[in-house]
C-alpha cells in the first residue's frame, strides 16, 4: 500500500487523445531488438542498455518532430509536416545495425518495409534523415560510456565474499558494469542499497534458511506454484532478458491501452532508461559489496559465525547461480524501476495483465498491477536459490528509487509545444 500511494503522489501526466492513426512502428522495432537479443543471447546489464540506446533514439526522433515534451538528449529542428513513423524506423535502424550487425539482414527487410508503407515525398524525407541524424548522435554519445572498459575485479574469498560458484566455476561477469556513465541518474551511488546484514545477525539467519528451505535443487519446501515462479522469471542467456520481459509487458498493455506512437516513443523511453540505470545500480552494488551466493553461503555455514545457520555441503540451487555477486538481485532492481514508470505513466499501477515466458513457452501468468509482478520476479530469485530475500527486497527498492528519478526529471511535457 505504501508502494501505490508513493507511486499515485508522483503522477505527473495524463494520457492524451490520439494523434494519428499509424501501425506501431516503436513496438515493431522494438520486437526486432528483442529477437536479436535473444539470438545474441545478450546478458541482461547489456541489453538494457541496447534497448536504452535504441528507445532514446526513437523518441529523440519522434518528439523532435511533435515537440510536444523535453528532448532527451538530441534536440531537433524539423518541420512538423516530417512523417514520425519514418523518423522512429530510420533511428531505430541506425542503432541497432550499429548494436547487432550480425541480424543487419532482418533489419534492412523490416526498415524496407516500413519506409515502404509510407508515402513517397519530402514529409517522408524529412522524418528519415532526422531519425538517422539523432541516431548517429546518440550512438556517439554512448561509445564512450564505459561499458566496454577493462577494470580489476575486487578479491576476496573469506566467509561473506562472493567466489565463482558451481557448475561452471565461471569469473566475474561485467565487473565494470557498475562504473558505466548513467543514462539518466547523476551517479551510481545515488540509489546505493545499505549492504546485506551482518553474518551474525537474526536478519542473516532468517534469509540464509529461507532460501536454504525454498531454493534447494533437490529437498526443497517449494509448491509448485513457487517452483513455476522460478522458472517463468528466470530469463537466462537465449531469452528476451529480464529487460526483455519487461518490454513485453509495455508492448501488450501499450496495445491494450491504444497508446499512440508518440506515447509509446516516451513510454519506452523512460522504461528503458530506467532499466538500464537500474542495472547499472545493481553492478555497482554487486561489485561494492561483493556478497556470496547461497549456494557458497550454505555449503559454508559452518564459517560464518551465526550458530542459527547450519552447513549443508552438498545444497545446490534450483535455478543455476550466475556468475556475479548476490547483493543486489539484478531481477528485483529491473522489475521495480520498469513497474515504477508504468505505473507513473498511465497514472495508476492497477493495471491488469497476463505475460507469458521465454523460459516457460505457453505457461501465462495474470496480475492486478505492475508491482505485483514486480514483487513476484524478486521473489523467484529466492525460490530459484540463486538470492537472498534481502538482495531482492534491496533491489525492489533501488529500482524504485530509479524509476521515480527517471520519470519525474526526464522527457518532461512542455507548457507550450505547440508549433509555430
Amino acid at each position: 500500500m505504501k508502494r501505490r500511494a508513493r507511486i499515485r503522489a508522483l503522477v505527473l501526466i495524463t494520457l492524451g487523445a490520439t494523434l494519428r492513426a499509424h501501425t506501431d512502428v516503436v513496438t515493431d522495432w522494438n520486437k526486432a531488438a528483442l529477437d536479436a537479443i535473444r539470438a545474441d543471447r545478450t546478458p541482461p546489464p547489456v541489453a538494457s542498455r541496447d534497448l536504452a540506446i535504441l528507445h532514446a533514439a526513437v523518441y529523440d526522433a519522434v518528439n523532435g518532430i511533435s515537440r510536444a515534451h523535453q528532448a532527451y538528449f538530441v534536440e531537433s529542428a524539423v518541420p512538423a509536416s516530417a512523417l514520425p513513423e519514418a523518423a522512429a524506423s530510420a533511428a531505430a535502424h541506425a542503432v541497432l545495425i550499429s548494436l547487432f550487425p550480425v541480424n543487419a539482414a532482418d533489419f534492412d527487410d523490416l526498415h524496407a518495409a516500413t519506409l515502404g508503407a509510407i508515402p513517397d515525398g519530402p514529409q517522408k524525407d524529412m522524418g528519415v534523415k532526422c531519425g538517422k541524424s539523432v541516431a548517429a548522435n546518440i550512438l556517439a554519445w554512448r561509445a564512450g560510456d564505459g561499458s566496454d572498459a577493462m577494470v580489476d575485479p575486487p578479491s576476496g574469498s573469506g566467509p561473506g565474499e562472493w567466489v565463482p560458484t558451481p557448475p561452471a566455476f565461471a569469473g566475474y561477469l561485467l565487473p565494470q558494469w557498475g562504473d558505466c556513465m548513467p543514462f539518466a541518474i547523476a551517479d551510481h551511488s545515488q540509489f546505493r542499497p545499505r549492504g546485506p546484514p551482518s553474518l551474525d545477525s537474526s536478519k542473516w539467519a532468517a534469509d540464509y534458511n529461507e532460501v536454504k528451505a525454498l531454493g534447494a535443487a533437490v529437498g526443497s519446501t517449494r509448491t509448485p506454484d513457487q517452483t513455476e515462479i522460478a522458472q517463468f522469471w528466470a530469463d537466462g542467456a537465449g531469452t528476451e532478458t529480464p529487460p526483455g520481459h519487461w518490454n513485453h509487458i509495455a508492448q501488450d498493455v501499450g496495445a491494450a491501452q491504444g497508446n499512440t506512437l508518440e506515447q509509446n516513443a516516451r513510454l519506452f523511453a523512460l522504461l528503458n532508461i530506467a532499466m538500464a540505470d537500474a542495472g547499472m545500480c545493481a553492478w555497482d552494488a554487486k561489485y561494492t559489496y561483493h556478497n556470496w551466493r547461497p549456494v557458497t553461503a550454505i555449503r559454508n555455514g559452518d564459517t560464518d559465525g551465526n550458530p542459527a545457520t547450519e552447513p549443508d555441503p552438498a545444497w545446490s540451487s534450483f535455478i543455476v547461480t550466475p556468475p556475479f555477486p548476490d547483493y543486489v538481485s539484478g531481477h528485483s532492481t529491473f522489475s521495480s524501476a520498469a513497474a515504477t514508470v508504468l505505473a507513473l505513466f498511465y497514472g495508476t499501477d492497477a493495471i491488469s495483465f497476463q505475460t507469458g515466458s521465454d523460459f516457460l513457452p505457453g505457461v501465462v501468468r495474470s496480475f492486478s498491477s505492475f508491482s505485483a509482478a514486480a514483487n513476484e520476479a524478486a521473489d523467484s530469485r529466492v525460490y530459484g536459490g540463486i538470492h537472498f530475500r534481502f538482495a531482492s527486497d534491496d533491489g525492489l527498492a533501488a529500482g524504485l528509487s530509479i524509476g521515480e528519478w527517471t520519470f519525474t526529471h526526464y522527457l518532461q511535457p512542455k507548457a507550450d509545444h505547440s508549433r509555430k
